[in-house]
């Protein structure tokens, strides 16, 4: 397994944060069929070849990525589209 960290402080309120980390969870359902759940403040998600969870506290996002095998190719390009995408939802 190939594993994706990516952490960002949020700059605004827990409660926007995690709005922002719905929209991602939203998007990734629709272009990818990603299932995903909130659990509290931690968003867990899965889809073919990839699970993870995302975790919204009082100042940062903290995304864990564990990708399969065949997904492990694309681990820099998951891993910039995640960045850039959290990046321009809180940035």
């Amino acid at each position: 397994m190939s594993k994706i960290n990516i952490q960002r402080d949020h700059g605004t309120s827990k409660d926007k944060a995690k709005d922002a980390v719905q929209k991602i969870a939203e998007e990734l359902q629709q272009s990818m069929g990603a299932t995903y759940e909130w659990q509290q403040d931690t968003l867990l998600f899965k889809q073919t070849g990839a699970k993870g969870k995302i975790v919204v506290d009082d100042q940062k996002v903290d995304i864990s990525i564990e990708l399969g095998l065949l997904m492990k190719p694309l681990k820099g390009t998951i891993e910039q589209q995640i960045s850039q995408r959290l990046d321009k939802l809180i940035g």
